[in-house]
């Protein structure tokens, strides 16, 4: 459920997200799913298959497209938009992170802080 009056999480430009343990099982379905409808009649029963994948998870049927592009690896969102610029555009892109956020599908990347820099010493 959707809280209206919450404040959206803004990211950096530069912020990487990953997939998380949920995300990676999700990823694994589908990816199984892709390659049993590649031996099937068509297009109908692909898109069919999505949305039987889709539903338990709570998710869309295209997010299986954006699910599989974060899962080869720790990227931010102009690195998939950049991917996908045939598939989805840039709004495509971040409405799906952020629901697939919601989801828990997805987890931001934690940067380690730099250490910081030894005392200076005067002698």
């Amino acid at each position: 459920m959707k809280i209206e009056n919450s404040e959206k999480v803004r990211f950096g430009r530069g912020q990487k997200f990953r997939l998380s343990t949920k995300g990676n099982e999700a990823v694994s379905a589908y990816t199984l799913l892709v390659e049993r409808s590649r031996a099937g009649m068509g297009r109908a029963q692909f898109d069919a298959a999505r949305g039987e994948w889709s539903g338990p998870r709570g998710l869309t049927s295209e997010d299986g497209l954006f699910l599989v592009e974060f899962g080869v690896g720790e990227r931010t969102i102009s690195e998939v938009t950049r991917n996908l610029d045939d598939c989805a555009s840039p709004r495509e892109v971040k409405a799906a992170v952020e629901r697939l956020l919601e989801c828990g599908m997805l987890e931001p990347v934690v940067v380690q802080a730099p250490p910081p820099p030894p005392p200076r010493r005067y002698w």
